[in-house]
């Protein structure tokens, strides 16, 4: 059953094209993933398909009923507080008092609650921790017919089964979740760069070929230097391939190679970012085997309840170490404290030291580092240690287009300003990283860009993350907040999950995801050199991916 048909769709931002497509069907049954950059159109298309905007072009047919839970942004504040009253969930309390996580589980709440057949989902892990974030993928599991978009990639890959892909204002579909998608990609990438590669042999081969034979018409036609101009027109009079005859059927025969270049079915070079990394040496880092510790870490909060002389304790004789060169997770409970640890970090609390060498980078959410009326490059380079042209590399690496860097920081976007200010930081001085939940804003292939230039990152770094592809990608060690103490644990985050399972079962499960990784190295070898079978193997990828991701996260 067509829940949704859209047909010639074509919608235009001002004078820009967004996207145009030709038919896009969403059945019974379908849970689909909807990613691209931010700007591309994702939320414009779910308002079109659910018939809240209106394309320039096109009809759209609706054959259900949808529940739509949207995007949270400050101008929805009011009606969402209104909501939360209705539903006696905050009658008390004023509301600025409304924790983001709790305003989006209610909301949440109602657009699971209406029981219609298909839901919308924008963001719906905004301001949740990973607690809630697993909650939501048990309820959204449950959804028979969903359309997602997210830029938490764990997220699409255990829900979806398709994949949309808004890109140079058209729209690409992919079967299977986004690990699929991703591999599906890759091989796009490689094959492109095999053609472009093959077609570059070939000109510059047919090339070498035509100037070969341009040069052997030139001497074809070149009066021999022992002649004169007599005896060598008598020679080539009596000659059984006259020299002029030998040199227009050079030049002939140069000119079919000519044709033969300038037929070629021309392929573009696939697009790869620059490799110029920061020189960290200039941050003079320190040696030390620990950069930064803490020991006796007692903390707690002023209460602002009725009950006066009350506190809520945060922190009980806490301690911890952190690592030279290692990117620490700090992962708990929403209010267990991993932005107040990175504040008491910040403020020197007592019981917290840091070796002489070690410089503090701290990532602003609210862009406190920013000058608004300065211009992309007069931010970056303010602080800056490194040549201008690293500075321009590492914009142009988070996806910053180069025509940015002249315009104003009022003029960016909230996404485009977190790219600044991780910029700032990577060309700073700074040598150890405090991040907040720095994929805030980003989209998935900013956060994917971001990824790779922490994987390079030669400094310390301790983040607060509920983005667990992050998380899994980038962090070295775990520090986990719980009931007041500082737990840490040595390895990324899928030793984290396995220290905390059961022995046993963490090593039968280790040896059946070794041989799952195994078989998928094996068969990605495969689809490259059978495009026969390419589909077959494909889903049979796509089938142990998503064994291999389910028992990762069990």
């Amino acid at each position: 059953m067509n829940y949704i048909t859209a047909k010639q769709i074509k919608k235009e931002f001002g004078e820009r094209l967004l996207f145009s497509f030709e038919e896009l069907v969403i059945r019974k049954g379908d849970k689909i993933g909807i990613v691209g950059p931010n700007g591309s159109g994702k939320t414009t298309l779910l308002q079109i398909l659910s018939g809240e905007l209106e394309p320039d072009a096109g009809t759209v047919e609706r054959q259900c009923d949808i529940a739509y839970f949207k995007q949270f942004s400050n101008q929805r504040e009011a009606e969402d507080f209104k909501l939360l009253k209705e539903l006696r969930v905050s009658d008390k309390r004023e509301q600025q008092t409304v924790s983001g996580g709790e305003n989006t589980r209610i909301r949440l709440a109602g657009a699971l609650g209406k029981g219609s057949p298909l839901l919308f989902a924008d963001e719906p892990t905004s301001n949740l921790d990973l607690k809630g974030i697993e909650l939501l993928k048990k309820k959204l599991s449950e959804v028979e017919t969903l359309v997602l978009i997210s830029h938490d990639r764990d997220l699409l890959d255990v829900l979806c089964t398709k994949i949309i892909e808004i890109r140079e204002e058209k729209l690409f579909f992919y079967s299977g979740n986004y690990s699929a998608y991703k591999t599906a990609r890759e091989h796009a990438y490689l094959s492109q760069m095999r053609e472009y590669e093959a077609y570059t042999e070939k000109k510059e081969r047919l090339e070498r070929i035509y100037q070969q034979k341009k040069k052997r018409a030139h001497e074809v036609g070149t009066r021999p230097r022992n002649l004169d101009p007599k005896e060598a027109r008598l020679k080539n009079f009596l000659a059984s391939r006259p020299f002029d005859v030998k040199q227009q059927h050079m030049e002939s025969s140069a000119k079919a190679v000519l044709s033969r270049i300038e037929h070629l079915q021309v392929k573009e070079k696939p697009k790869q970012q620059p490799v110029i990394r920061p020189d960290f040496s200039l941050t003079d880092p320190p040696k030390n085997k620990i950069v930064l510790e803490g020991e006796g870490i007692t903390f707690s909060y002023s209460s602002s309840s009725e009950e006066k002389g009350t506190g809520r304790s945060i922190f009980r004789n806490a301690r911890f170490t952190l690592p030279n060169g290692k990117r620490i997770a700090l992962l708990g409970d929403n209010g267990a404290g991993k932005s107040t640890l990175l504040n008491l970090i910040m403020s020197e609390y007592p019981g917290i030291r840091k070796v002489p060498k070690a410089k503090i980078g701290y990532f602003y959410q609210n862009f406190e580092n920013l000058e608004e009326e300065q211009t992309v490059l007069e931010n970056l380079m303010k602080e800056s240690i490194q040549e201008e042209s690293v500075g321009r590399s590492v914009l142009n690496r988070l996806l910053l287009p180069r025509n940015f860097v002249d315009q104003p920081v009022s003029s960016l976007s909230g996404g485009e300003k977190v790219k600044l200010s991780f910029a700032k930081l990577f060309v700073s001085d700074a040598n150890l990283l405090l991040l907040d939940e720095p994929t805030n804003y980003l989209d998935i292939p900013s956060v994917e860009a971001l990824c790779k230039l922490f994987s390079e990152y030669e400094g310390t770094v301790l983040f607060a993350s509920h983005d667990k592809s992050f998380i899994r990608e980038v962090a070295t060690g775990i520090l986990e907040v719980k009931n007041g103490k500082l737990f840490q644990f040595e390895g990324n985050y899928d030793d984290y999950l396995e220290r905390k399972k059961g022995p046993k079962k963490r090593d039968d499960t280790k040896i059946v995801m070794m041989n799952l990784e195994m078989e998928l190295s094996a068969l990605s070898l495969r689809i490259s050199q059978n495009p026969k079978e390419k589909e077959e193997l494909e889903s049979r990828y796509q089938e142990l991916s998503k064994e291999l991701y389910r028992l990762k996260n069990n």
